[in-house]
């Protein structure tokens, strides 16, 4: 299983969802690619990411960004021998917090077909917009999964305190996922402050979490705050430029996408990375 080969069959399905004919469908995505990188390089600090219920900008996100995210955490998973341990357990419970975009559990079901683990796992996204929903809930239908994947999406909305009491069961979670979630939310102040630290106080001991982001001192060091006064151990941290270095893993799958709007899917990136656990 190959992440950009899943995100090519996403894409499809999600372009024929968009309202128009080819043209329009077109000239609004080309649009959303062009004002979201210029997003993410000037805005993430003081306003976070785009608006993601327009199914247009989660198109443009999914094309541009979620082939490398997901591998990525795939990658981070192979780093740690913790880790790939909660992949041998028969059974595995994970929460994506920021998860919607759906790179997370792409990563994961990419470690448990490459390595030939088997457990069943049960995955709670937890994320603001109940839109992304839509583009992920027939993800094992598509795959034609043959191990036991159990899905559910609990709407939690970082910014607004009065979301984060919906149920979920992030007491229960082996495995966390944080993976470009901190910087989406670190302009929300306070309150994306209080939204981590309140899912890490309910984190059980010995739970275990990845977090990948942007390589910026002002988001892993805020982070890095939450997560000592949350008494989390870490296993792992380092920063750096990280590639894709698969040989299966090919942009072509998505190259008719690139054609059209002129624009490739992102290969590389400055991040930092973390394991953690929760003493």
């Amino acid at each position: 299983m190959k992440c950009f080969n899943v995100v090519q069959q996403v894409l499809d399905t999600t372009y024929a969802e968009i309202p128009g004919n080819e043209g329009t469908r077109d000239a609004a995505i080309r649009e959303a690619l062009k004002k979201m990188s210029n997003q993410y390089r000037t805005g993430l600090l003081t306003s976070g990411g785009p608006d993601f219920s327009d199914p247009v900008t989660r198109f443009a996100y999914v094309y541009l960004y979620v082939p490398a995210h997901a591998h990525w955490l795939y990658e981070l998973i192979t780093w740690s021998s913790d880790v790939q341990g909660l992949f041998q357990r028969p059974r595995l419970r994970m929460t994506c917090l920021g998860g919607g975009p759906g790179s997370d559990l792409v990563g994961a079901l990419k470690y448990i077909d490459e390595r030939n683990a088997s457990p069943t796992l049960f995955c709670e996204i937890v994320d603001g917009c109940v839109q992304w929903k839509q583009t992920w809930s027939d993800l094992a239908f598509t795959l034609d999964w043959s191990s036991p994947l159990h899905t559910d999406y609990v709407i939690h909305d970082a910014a607004d305190p009065s979301t984060w009491s919906a149920p979920c069961n992030i007491a229960k979670a082996d495995l966390f996922t944080i993976n470009f979630f901190a910087s989406e939310i670190y302009h929300c102040g306070d309150n994306a402050t209080d939204y981590i630290a309140h899912a890490f106080a309910k984190a059980k001991s010995g739970a275990l979490v990845l977090m990948n982001d942007n390589n910026d001192s002002r988001f892993y060091d805020w982070f890095d705050a939450i997560a000592a006064a949350a008494n989390m151990e870490t296993l792992l941290s380092d920063q750096g430029q990280r590639k894709i270095y698969d040989g299966g893993e090919q942009s072509s799958a998505v190259g008719k996408y690139a054609e059209k709007f002129g624009m490739s899917s992102r290969l590389t990136g400055q991040l930092a990375w973390r394991v953690l656990q929760k003493r």
